[in-house]
Protein backbone atom coordinates (compact mmCIF):
# COMPACT_ATOMS: atom_id res chain seq x y z
CA UNK A 1 0.00 0.00 0.00
CA UNK A 2 2.81 2.26 0.13
CA UNK A 3 4.20 2.56 -2.65
CA UNK A 4 0.69 3.21 -4.26
CA UNK A 5 0.40 5.90 -1.62
CA UNK A 6 3.55 7.32 -3.00
CA UNK A 7 2.77 6.89 -6.84
CA UNK A 8 -0.69 7.84 -6.62
CA UNK A 9 -0.30 10.79 -8.62
CA UNK A 10 1.62 9.28 -11.83
CA UNK A 11 -0.84 6.27 -11.59
CA UNK A 12 -3.88 8.49 -11.66
CA UNK A 13 -2.37 10.24 -14.78
CA UNK A 14 -1.54 7.22 -16.63
CA UNK A 15 -4.75 5.94 -16.12
CA UNK A 16 -6.23 8.65 -17.61
CA UNK A 17 -4.12 8.68 -20.31
CA UNK A 18 -5.12 5.36 -21.19
CA UNK A 19 -8.98 6.26 -20.59
CA UNK A 20 -8.51 9.08 -23.21
CA UNK A 21 -6.70 7.03 -25.63
CA UNK A 22 -9.51 4.01 -25.52
CA UNK A 23 -12.19 6.95 -25.84
CA UNK A 24 -10.19 8.26 -29.01
CA UNK A 25 -10.09 4.69 -30.33
CA UNK A 26 -13.85 3.67 -29.53
CA UNK A 27 -14.84 6.90 -31.42
CA UNK A 28 -12.70 6.21 -34.55
CA UNK A 29 -11.05 9.66 -34.15
CA UNK A 30 -8.27 7.93 -35.29
CA UNK A 31 -7.73 4.78 -37.81
CA UNK A 32 -6.85 1.82 -36.24
CA UNK A 33 -3.29 1.59 -38.28
CA UNK A 34 -2.45 4.73 -36.85
CA UNK A 35 -3.45 4.11 -33.28
CA UNK A 36 -4.64 1.29 -32.29
CA UNK A 37 -6.82 0.26 -29.37
CA UNK A 38 -5.28 -0.16 -25.61
CA UNK A 39 -7.05 -3.80 -25.48
CA UNK A 40 -5.39 -5.20 -28.97
CA UNK A 41 -1.94 -3.78 -27.43
CA UNK A 42 -2.02 -5.94 -24.35
CA UNK A 43 -3.39 -8.65 -26.40
CA UNK A 44 -0.50 -8.66 -28.93
CA UNK A 45 2.02 -8.94 -26.13
CA UNK A 46 1.87 -12.90 -25.01
CA UNK A 47 2.08 -13.69 -28.79
CA UNK A 48 5.36 -11.24 -28.86
CA UNK A 49 6.31 -13.26 -25.66
CA UNK A 50 6.73 -16.51 -27.44
CA UNK A 51 8.07 -14.83 -30.79
CA UNK A 52 11.42 -13.26 -29.56
CA UNK A 53 10.17 -10.09 -26.53
CA UNK A 54 11.91 -11.53 -24.11
CA UNK A 55 15.13 -12.47 -26.20
CA UNK A 56 15.08 -8.52 -27.04
CA UNK A 57 14.96 -7.18 -23.63
CA UNK A 58 17.39 -9.19 -22.37
CA UNK A 59 19.74 -8.46 -25.42
CA UNK A 60 19.22 -4.71 -25.21
CA UNK A 61 18.78 -4.68 -21.21
CA UNK A 62 22.10 -6.14 -21.42
CA UNK A 63 23.73 -3.68 -24.20
CA UNK A 64 22.67 -0.90 -21.84
CA UNK A 65 24.25 -2.19 -17.97
CA UNK A 66 27.43 -3.05 -20.17
CA UNK A 67 27.69 0.65 -21.11
CA UNK A 68 26.95 1.99 -17.76
CA UNK A 69 29.02 -0.63 -16.14
CA UNK A 70 31.73 1.20 -18.68
CA UNK A 71 30.47 4.47 -17.79
CA UNK A 72 30.87 4.21 -14.09
CA UNK A 73 34.50 2.03 -13.56
CA UNK A 74 36.06 4.87 -16.28
CA UNK A 75 33.87 7.81 -15.01
CA UNK A 76 33.94 7.91 -11.45
CA UNK A 77 37.39 7.53 -10.41
CA UNK A 78 38.39 10.05 -13.52
CA UNK A 79 36.10 12.19 -12.30
CA UNK A 80 36.72 11.97 -8.40
CA UNK A 81 40.47 12.46 -9.24
CA UNK A 82 40.07 15.57 -11.99
CA UNK A 83 37.53 17.08 -8.90
CA UNK A 84 40.29 16.37 -6.41
CA UNK A 85 42.89 18.15 -8.93
CA UNK A 86 41.67 21.32 -9.93
CA UNK A 87 44.54 22.11 -12.14
CA UNK A 88 44.48 19.06 -13.94
CA UNK A 89 40.58 19.90 -14.89
CA UNK A 90 41.23 23.13 -15.87
CA UNK A 91 43.78 21.75 -18.37
CA UNK A 92 41.27 19.96 -20.12
CA UNK A 93 37.55 21.05 -19.09
CA UNK A 94 37.31 23.01 -22.58
CA UNK A 95 38.15 19.88 -24.37
CA UNK A 96 36.01 17.48 -22.51
CA UNK A 97 32.92 20.46 -22.93
CA UNK A 98 33.43 19.83 -26.62
CA UNK A 99 33.17 16.40 -26.63
CA UNK A 100 30.02 16.81 -24.54
CA UNK A 101 28.46 18.80 -27.12
CA UNK A 102 29.12 16.33 -29.97
CA UNK A 103 26.29 13.74 -30.91
CA UNK A 104 27.38 10.55 -29.89
CA UNK A 105 25.11 9.13 -33.01
CA UNK A 106 27.95 11.68 -35.50
CA UNK A 107 31.08 9.33 -33.98
CA UNK A 108 28.99 6.20 -34.50
CA UNK A 109 31.24 6.06 -38.00
CA UNK A 110 34.47 6.64 -36.25
CA UNK A 111 33.49 3.74 -33.41
CA UNK A 112 32.83 1.64 -35.99
CA UNK A 113 36.24 2.03 -37.82
CA UNK A 114 38.67 1.66 -34.34
CA UNK A 115 36.30 -1.08 -32.74
CA UNK A 116 34.45 -2.82 -36.04
CA UNK A 117 31.30 -3.57 -36.25
CA UNK A 118 29.43 -6.21 -33.85
CA UNK A 119 28.20 -5.79 -30.55
CA UNK A 120 31.30 -3.79 -29.12
CA UNK A 121 30.82 -0.97 -31.06
CA UNK A 122 26.74 -0.69 -29.60
CA UNK A 123 28.03 -0.57 -26.38
CA UNK A 124 30.93 1.77 -26.84
CA UNK A 125 28.41 3.92 -28.63
CA UNK A 126 25.95 4.05 -25.14
CA UNK A 127 29.33 3.92 -23.18
CA UNK A 128 30.59 7.54 -24.47
CA UNK A 129 27.70 9.99 -23.40
CA UNK A 130 26.98 7.95 -20.27
CA UNK A 131 30.87 7.85 -19.42
CA UNK A 132 31.00 11.99 -20.20
CA UNK A 133 27.86 12.51 -17.89
CA UNK A 134 29.00 10.71 -15.26
CA UNK A 135 32.75 12.27 -15.16
CA UNK A 136 30.90 15.62 -15.07
CA UNK A 137 28.46 14.91 -11.92
CA UNK A 138 31.84 13.52 -10.37
CA UNK A 139 34.16 16.17 -10.99
CA UNK A 140 31.10 18.41 -10.06
CA UNK A 141 30.44 16.72 -6.64
CA UNK A 142 34.10 16.21 -5.92
CA UNK A 143 34.83 19.89 -6.16
CA UNK A 144 32.02 20.96 -4.22
CA UNK A 145 33.14 18.35 -1.11
CA UNK A 146 32.86 19.94 2.37
CA UNK A 147 36.09 22.05 2.83
CA UNK A 148 36.30 20.65 6.71
CA UNK A 149 36.22 16.90 5.85
CA UNK A 150 39.30 17.71 3.34
CA UNK A 151 41.19 19.91 6.02
CA UNK A 152 40.70 17.00 8.17
CA UNK A 153 41.75 14.39 5.86
CA UNK A 154 45.05 16.65 5.05
CA UNK A 155 45.97 16.69 9.19
CA UNK A 156 45.82 12.91 8.94
CA UNK A 157 47.71 13.11 6.40
CA UNK A 158 45.71 10.61 3.81
CA UNK A 159 47.21 10.36 0.14
CA UNK A 160 45.28 11.15 -2.77
CA UNK A 161 43.85 7.91 -3.27
CA UNK A 162 42.87 7.60 0.47
CA UNK A 163 41.28 11.25 -0.06
CA UNK A 164 39.51 9.98 -2.86
CA UNK A 165 38.40 6.66 -1.54
CA UNK A 166 37.57 7.92 2.10
CA UNK A 167 36.41 11.11 1.37
CA UNK A 168 35.49 12.72 -1.94
CA UNK A 169 33.94 9.59 -3.50
CA UNK A 170 31.19 9.37 -0.17
CA UNK A 171 31.16 13.43 -0.63
CA UNK A 172 29.85 13.12 -4.38
CA UNK A 173 27.84 10.42 -4.20
CA UNK A 174 24.69 12.62 -4.67
CA UNK A 175 25.67 13.99 -7.75
CA UNK A 176 27.10 10.82 -9.15
CA UNK A 177 23.81 9.00 -8.80
CA UNK A 178 21.92 12.22 -10.54
CA UNK A 179 24.57 11.54 -13.44
CA UNK A 180 24.11 7.59 -13.46
CA UNK A 181 20.12 8.39 -13.25
CA UNK A 182 20.69 10.90 -16.75
CA UNK A 183 23.08 8.44 -18.23
CA UNK A 184 20.72 5.26 -18.00
CA UNK A 185 18.46 7.45 -20.14
CA UNK A 186 21.28 8.08 -22.56
CA UNK A 187 22.25 4.81 -22.93
CA UNK A 188 18.47 3.23 -23.34
CA UNK A 189 18.13 5.95 -25.94
CA UNK A 190 21.23 5.31 -27.88
CA UNK A 191 21.14 1.15 -27.43
CA UNK A 192 17.73 1.74 -28.88
CA UNK A 193 18.11 3.45 -32.15
CA UNK A 194 21.25 1.40 -33.19
CA UNK A 195 19.81 -1.48 -33.28
CA UNK A 196 16.48 -0.07 -35.36
CA UNK A 197 18.09 2.04 -37.30
CA UNK A 198 21.64 0.92 -38.17
CA UNK A 199 20.57 -2.81 -37.95
CA UNK A 200 24.17 -4.34 -36.43
CA UNK A 201 21.71 -6.79 -34.54
CA UNK A 202 19.80 -8.95 -35.92
CA UNK A 203 18.25 -8.96 -32.51
CA UNK A 204 17.04 -6.35 -30.05
CA UNK A 205 14.19 -4.66 -29.10
CA UNK A 206 15.29 -1.55 -30.75
CA UNK A 207 14.98 -4.03 -34.01
CA UNK A 208 12.13 -5.59 -32.84
CA UNK A 209 10.00 -1.98 -33.10
CA UNK A 210 11.33 -1.86 -36.52
CA UNK A 211 10.14 -4.79 -38.02
CA UNK A 212 7.33 -4.90 -36.04
CA UNK A 213 6.47 -1.30 -37.20
CA UNK A 214 7.84 -2.47 -41.29
CA UNK A 215 5.36 -5.44 -41.47
CA UNK A 216 2.36 -3.28 -40.16
CA UNK A 217 1.88 -5.03 -37.55
CA UNK A 218 0.64 -1.84 -35.13
CA UNK A 219 -0.34 -3.00 -31.95
CA UNK A 220 3.11 -5.00 -31.80
CA UNK A 221 4.57 -2.07 -32.47
CA UNK A 222 3.03 -0.15 -30.31
CA UNK A 223 3.50 -2.87 -27.27
CA UNK A 224 7.48 -2.56 -28.07
CA UNK A 225 7.46 0.84 -27.42
CA UNK A 226 6.25 0.81 -24.34
CA UNK A 227 7.83 -2.15 -22.96
CA UNK A 228 11.00 0.16 -23.55
CA UNK A 229 9.33 2.93 -21.54
CA UNK A 230 8.81 0.48 -19.06
CA UNK A 231 12.65 -0.87 -18.80
CA UNK A 232 13.73 3.17 -18.75
CA UNK A 233 11.55 3.60 -15.68
CA UNK A 234 12.19 0.20 -14.00
CA UNK A 235 15.94 1.22 -14.46
CA UNK A 236 15.66 4.20 -12.78
CA UNK A 237 13.75 3.18 -10.23
CA UNK A 238 16.45 0.18 -9.74
CA UNK A 239 18.90 3.40 -9.53
CA UNK A 240 16.71 5.59 -7.16
CA UNK A 241 16.55 3.04 -4.67
CA UNK A 242 20.25 1.96 -4.69
CA UNK A 243 20.38 5.73 -4.13
CA UNK A 244 18.55 5.76 -0.85
CA UNK A 245 19.82 2.92 0.43
CA UNK A 246 23.44 4.27 0.22
CA UNK A 247 22.58 7.91 0.78
CA UNK A 248 19.98 7.04 3.52
CA UNK A 249 22.21 9.33 6.14
CA UNK A 250 20.63 12.54 4.48
CA UNK A 251 18.40 14.20 5.64
CA UNK A 252 15.99 14.70 2.06
CA UNK A 253 17.12 10.89 1.20
CA UNK A 254 15.02 10.04 4.44
CA UNK A 255 11.93 12.33 3.53
CA UNK A 256 11.59 10.36 0.06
Amino acid sequence: MGWFKRNSRPLLFLAVLVLIWAAITALHVVTPIVLPTPLSVVRAIPGMLHERLLADIGLTLGRVLGALVIACLFGIPLGLYLGHRKGVYQVIESPLHALRSVPASALFPLFLIVIGVGEKSIVALAAYPSLLVILANSVSGATLANKRRLYQARLLGLDTFDTITEVLFYEALPNIFDGIRTAVSYALMLVIAVEMFIGLSERGLGRGIYEYQSTYRIPETYAAIIVAGVIGILLNAVVSQLERRMLRWLPYVQEE
